[in-house]
């Protein structure tokens, strides 16, 4: 399943090896009419799982109908500042092509940044540091992209 892969690769975090975080504090927040997908947030836990990191909450949600998908996964690990955690995400997405980068200003702090990997696009915000990882993604297709940048927007105004 392309979209099982793209969302693990989308976040990055099973390259985390010295990662972490608190329960994402926007797990329950998803657009109306978007349903719960656990396959996804399985898929999740199992990629980002392992190596002395530990997957507190992950979430997956979307609207399969227009190919837009929203994931929250919060994990922890041994100790690192945001830009030690910055560093090991973007080395896990590498592939994705990460633009339009927003790193950390100090020892706890945000990361964001825009990715794509044909068919997909989408955008990824986390609050890193201390060992922690909150982090929300979302994207989708091109099947209906102003539908998906739309909600896509909402749900990353209550990320992190």
């Amino acid at each position: 399943m392309d979209v099982l892969r793209l969302t693990a690769i989308a976040l990055g975090l099973a390259a985390c090896g010295a990662a972490g975080a608190d329960p994402a504090p926007a797990a329950g927040a998803h657009p109306d009419g978007w349903r719960p997908l656990p396959a996804i947030a399985a898929a999740i836990t199992a990629a980002a799982a392992g190596d002395g990191v530990t997957v507190d909450a992950a979430s997956a949600w979307g609207e399969p109908a227009v190919d837009c998908y929203a994931v929250w996964l919060a994990l922890h690990g041994p100790t690192a500042d945001a830009a030690a955690l910055a560093d090991q995400v973007l080395a896990g997405v590498a592939t994705l092509s990460p633009a339009d980068l927003v790193r950390p200003a100090g020892p706890d702090g945000t990361l964001a940044f825009s990715f794509a990997r044909p068919p997909y696009r989408g955008r990824l915000r986390a609050q890193l540091g201390g060992g922690r990882i909150a982090a929300v993604a979302c994207f989708g297709s091109q099947r209906e992209p102003a539908a998906c940048d739309a909600a896509c927007a909402r749900v990353l105004q209550g990320a992190p």
